[in-house]
């Protein structure tokens, strides 16, 4: 009697539990099933876009880099400066110290005939520009700020702007006192200050900016 009671009341217990399945089934699901149910959604969508952006970027930062290992000429490098796409990235910052050290090297080899010393000039110019905005850019990057320095450095020297010379090598000594560019800067003050006591760099100045010969 006990056993069939047991078993009638599972019966209605079982009955009642499927009952209720097919009642909120009728129903649809609880606010609070459907705020989950969203939640859930959300993330999951939040997470495919993070991930294609991920992807996307990732290529696109690898074709920069394509890119730049790819300038094999100065029309090349040029053209790439010209591209706005780069602004702001790694790439484009590399390209610009790489137009600086080409600036600086066609200026200085340039700079002793009077007949190029114009576009010499112009070259170290563009070359002391990008060096000084290049400084701050790569503060952080101790090995690249020493060669920007040093080339800010003799840019600046080379156009005769003592001034702006002894900073960057100042700079660089202060700095990197202990590794070759700031030794080399330290050297690079004596001399500078040398030339200036024995009217050397005055002399140098007053020819470098001597009109060209017609």
């Amino acid at each position: 009697m006990k056993a069939e009671h047991r078993k009638e009341l599972m019966t209605n217990t079982l009955a009642n539990r499927l009952g209720d399945v097919v009642q909120s089934m009728k129903e649809g699901p609880s606010r609070g099933t459907l705020f989950v149910l969203a939640a859930v959604g959300l993330i999951v969508i939040l997470v495919l876009i993070w991930r294609y952006l991920a992807t996307s970027g990732e290529e696109t930062d690898s074709a920069r880099w394509f890119r730049l290992d790819s300038l094999s000429t100065p029309e090349k490098l040029k053209e790439f400066l010209d591209d706005k796409d780069i602004e702001g990235h790694a790439q484009g910052r590399l390209a610009r110290l790489e137009e600086a050290r080409r600036s600086l090297y066609q200026g200085l080899r340039q700079l002793g005939n009077p007949g190029t010393r114009k576009k010499a000039q112009e070259d170290l110019q563009r070359a002391a520009g990008l060096y000084d905005k290049l400084a701050d850019e790569f503060a952080d990057k101790p090995l690249l700020h020493q060669q920007i320095l040093m080339g800010a450095a003799k840019a600046h020297e080379s156009l005769g702007e003592a001034d702006q010379a002894r900073r960057n090598y100042q700079q660089l000594q202060e700095k990197y006192g202990d590794s070759i560019f700031g030794r080399d800067a330290a050297e690079q003050l004596q001399r500078l200050d040398a030339a200036q006591q024995n009217g050397d760099f005055k002399a140098l100045s007053e020819e470098l900016n001597k009109p060209a010969a017609p």
